[in-house]
């Protein structure tokens, strides 16, 4: 059962993201790779906010999606703001909204695919009732924000790049020559001016804007930390291994807006992949009549609960694996149905010699 839960056992997996030359700087993103700010680059209580992504899809590249290039991160399972490409074009998600019938990356999404094979600057907006995205600085999208009657709008936490914070399988594929974000709203005529500037000067005239948090070319690296121009120091982390960074067993599916239906697969597999373990500890535990029936089944029904709940805190070190409470409450489940067959075919068995005794 270790086995098959924590195969292939690649608790270190190469991080598929790379620092592009210094003559032409920026991070490569394979697909499997990420990038982040530590905690103590977070952001707080911005209220209003603008980010700007210097972008390249190299041609061949895999973004079928949903694909996450830019977010930030909180803590919690859906985040503040989202940047990604879905069907080659470029979408913009934030939980403060209300829940729509559409999936989250076809909500708010650019009409035209994203062109490929040479850098872009894709900016987007979000504040005062509006959002936005803009490419090289055109506007391509704009409409009402529909914020929730409960949500307080503040962006705040780490900027995770190429992927999500579980740094799941499904991440971008391209290039980020640049990030800039701001903590105001920046007007068209100055979104226009940076999508001429860019190609000329790269990010620094963008760093000159005011409102700018955090600013990064990617040219200012030491090691694995590339250093914002601007600001506070709020580094960039490109790891060697992929590390993800939302790991608790605790919550929900439902609590993460990546996932759009209830895995109900999922969990009738873990329900079925700890049956063969209900019979057989059932059948062990009673079989040396020490203990009764109806104790036996509780007892089972618990030691799997308890064996699921090791094996989940085993995959929390595992950046390939996705943990939560939902698969400890399958493998419980699956044990309880385990030791039902367990008691039937015991009860069955007991039926039949006392039928052949009495004969």
């Amino acid at each position: 059962m270790l086995v098959g839960t924590l195969y292939p056992f690649n608790f270190f997996p190469p991080n598929g993201a790379r620092r592009l030359p210094a003559s032409d700087p920026g991070i490569y993103f394979n697909g499997h790779g990420i990038a982040y700010t530590g905690k103590d680059g977070a952001v707080s209580d911005i209220s209003t906010v603008t980010v700007a992504l210097w972008l390249k899809e190299r041609f061949g590249s895999k973004n079928w999606g949903p694909r996450e290039i830019f977010s930030f991160y909180d803590g919690a399972a859906s985040p503040p703001l989202l940047v990604g490409q879905w069907g080659g074009r470029i979408f913009l998600y934030s939980r403060f909204e209300t829940d729509e019938n559409e999936s989250w990356y076809r909500r708010f999404r650019t009409p035209a695919r994203f062109p490929q094979g040479k850098p872009h600057l894709v900016t987007v907006t979000f504040g005062a009732g509006e959002k936005a995205i803009y490419i090289d600085g055109d506007i391509m999208a704009r409409e009402e924000t529909a914020i929730r009657s409960d949500a307080e709008v503040k962006f705040a936490g780490r900027f995770m790049m190429g992927n999500s914070p579980k740094a799941r399988q499904g991440g971008w594929w391209g290039e980020i020559r640049g990030v800039a974000v701001y903590d105001r709203l920046l007007t068209g005529e100055e979104i226009a001016s940076h999508g001429r500037a860019v190609f000329q000067d790269g990010m620094c005239r963008l760093a000159e804007t005011p409102g700018c948090v955090a600013c990064y070319g990617f040219d200012r690296t030491e090691g694995n930390r590339v250093e914002s121009m601007v600001g506070e120091s709020r580094p960039v982390f490109v790891p060697a291994f992929r590390n993800a960074l939302f790991r608790t067993l605790w919550d929900l599916p439902h609590q993460d807006m990546r996932i759009e239906t209830p895995p109900v697969g999922d969990f009738l597999n873990n329900i079925l992949f700890f049956v063969p373990f209900g019979v057989v500890f059932f059948t062990l535990i009673h079989r040396t009549d020490a203990m009764g029936l109806r104790l036996a089944f509780p007892v089972t029904a618990l030691a799997g609960g308890v064996l699921s709940l090791g094996i989940e805190a085993l995959q929390l070190f595992l950046p390939t694996r996705d943990p939560g409470i939902a698969d400890v409450l399958g493998n419980t489940l699956g044990s309880g149905a385990g030791a039902l067959i367990a008691c039937f075919l015991k009860l069955r068995a007991e039926r039949k010699r006392k039928v052949i005794s009495d004969q």
